[in-house]
């Protein structure tokens, strides 16, 4: 037993050392060579299926690994990779929503307002007043009035494009729906944009003010005016408008008002340039001044055989009633028609803390073929003083904001808006080469429009960017000479109106 046992264990050496102990067996035993030879085969058998089951191993350990690392940098991918381009909505800082596509080169947005208007005549002296007023004494009306009531869409095409389609269906008198914009602009050179269509126009800073922004209910006299003879919203326009941080500069051809006749004969042609330069522009003060020129090259008509013939005339600034009470009449007659007209004028605002102040003149030259020009001129100046918020100068139509809250009217969260205190004085003579004790038919130049004085004091109770109210005390005073019918000199006639009124306004 012993001698077996030392053979395994030469066996054993044998295998861990190589042939040298075989060589070793043969010389002792050829029977324990062969045996060692048999058992050194089976290991190397058994080695090469170890060192096969190992590689198998390996790349079955590498492939997972592998297949690991693809799933985590898979994952990984997907985890960092930006979110699908999807349609979006989205909301600016005064709650004007927006829907776009994907890139954002197309917008849709709705827009709107709503102004209503209540309040009467407080006085009127005299009470009496045979054709003004819309009762049978003469005497102007107060009641209801939706000013304004406009629905439409804004937005963007194509990236560099812009387009608004707007209905109105309110207006002095709750008249049917009309468009009131209806255009397409170029946006692609910076600062500045090419338009075309139905739109507001930029002429006059209180015309280039959205009548959102206005401080009173109605623009002042003198502006107004012009806006009725060849500027104001909605007008066809053809042109543009440009400007930098504290410059502003628009040039535009001006056609007719959406309802007016078609025929190329009827319509009023015209256009107008106006440039504005902020000379002091801080965070707490500006002071902005501009001007600019407004030409009329034909003056419509009613048809064959009838006069091109401007009327100049406005209403005691208050809408409520639609009696004009000062008017010039026609001032162009078949033998003696209106060829052109010429309106220049200055502005001049700013800021200061919460001041803000606004005023403009005008000078009017209506041009008869063959009579001599007829010359108006018309004011205004006013003046606000707000608490809880202030105007801020808008770069795009070279024209101040209105207020936004800086702490909107909310009984649950304690906010009470912004109020604001503002005062206006308006004039506008539209009275030229008339003497009151010559008969007029004698006097085939003279014009006997009268002189027209408004102060109005308002209060304004801005609720948040899109609701406010605003109350307005009007005081008109009318002055115009009566003609001289026969041998007796002419009977002055004068006219003091007082009004008091108040706008629920709403727009987004």
């Amino acid at each position: 037993m012993r001698k077996a046992y030392i053979a395994c264990a030469a066996l054993v050496a044998a295998a861990a050392s190589g042939s040298t102990p075989v060589r070793a067996a043969e010389a002792s035993s050829p029977a324990l060579a062969q045996q060692i030879q048999a058992l050194q085969e089976q290991l190397r058998v058994l080695q090469q299926q170890l060192d096969a089951l190992k590689a198998a191993n390996d790349a079955t350990r590498d492939a997972v690994a592998r297949e690991a690392k693809e799933r985590i940098a898979t994952d990984n991918a997907v985890a960092n990779a930006p979110p699908p381009q999807v349609p979006k909505v989205t909301e600016s800082a005064t709650h004007r929503f927006t829907l776009s596509s994907a890139d954002g080169a197309w917008t849709i947005a709705p827009t709107g307002r709503i102004h209503f208007d209540m309040g009467g005549y407080l006085d009127q002296k005299p009470q009496s007043t045979t054709g003004l007023g819309t009762d049978a004494g003469g005497r102007l009306t107060g009641g209801l009035n939706v000013r304004r009531a406009r629905l439409g869409v804004t937005g963007k095409a194509m990236g560099d494009f812009t387009y608004s389609l707007i209905i109105d269906a309110g207006g002095s008198t709750d008249n049917a729906t009309l468009i009131n914009t209806a255009s397409i602009g170029y946006t692609g050179i910076a600062n500045t944009v090419i338009e075309a269509g139905y739109m507001a126009s930029y002429f006059t800073l209180d015309e280039a003010t959205s009548s959102n922004d206005i401080l009173f209910l109605e623009r002042a006299s003198p502006t107004a005016l012009i806006a009725n003879i060849n500027v104001g919203d909605p007008r066809a326009n053809l042109g543009f408008r440009t400007w930098g941080p504290n410059w502003w500069f628009g040039a535009y051809l001006t056609g007719s008002k959406p309802g007016d006749a078609h025929a190329l004969t009827q319509r009023t042609l015209g256009a107008y340039a106006r440039a504005t330069y902020q000379i002091i522009q801080n965070a707490d003060t500006t002071l902005h001044v501009g001007g600019g020129v407004d030409q009329v090259f034909r003056a419509p008509n009613s048809g064959a055989n009838t006069a091109e013939s401007l009327t100049l005339a406005n209403q005691a600034e208050l809408r409520i009633d639609p009696t004009n009470t000062i008017t010039t009449g026609a001032l162009g007659t078949v033998a003696n028609p209106v060829d052109k007209a010429t309106m220049t004028g200055a502005e001049v605002a700013g800021t200061f803390g919460q001041f803000f102040y606004q005023g403009e003149y005008y000078h009017y030259n209506i041009h008869r073929l063959r009579r001599t020009s007829a010359q108006f001129d018309g004011a205004y100046a006013q003046l606000a003083y707000s608490i809880g918020g202030k105007h801020t100068y808008n770069v795009a139509c070279g024209c101040y904001s209105g207020v936004n809250p800086t702490s909107p009217f909310s009984p649950n969260k304690g906010g009470t808006g912004a109020l604001e205190f503002a005062l206006r004085y308006s004039w506008i003579d539209l009275t030229d080469q008339y003497n009151s004790s010559i008969p007029l038919t004698l006097q085939p130049d003279g014009v006997n429009g009268g002189r027209q004085a408004a102060v109005t004091a308002g209060l304004n109770w801005y609720w948040n960017s899109n609701m406010l109210w605003k109350l307005n005390y009007i005081h008109t005073n009318l002055h115009k000479a009566n003609p001289r019918t026969g041998g007796g000199a002419g009977v002055a006639v004068g006219l003091d109106i007082d009004a008091l009124a108040v706008r629920w306004q709403v727009m987004f």
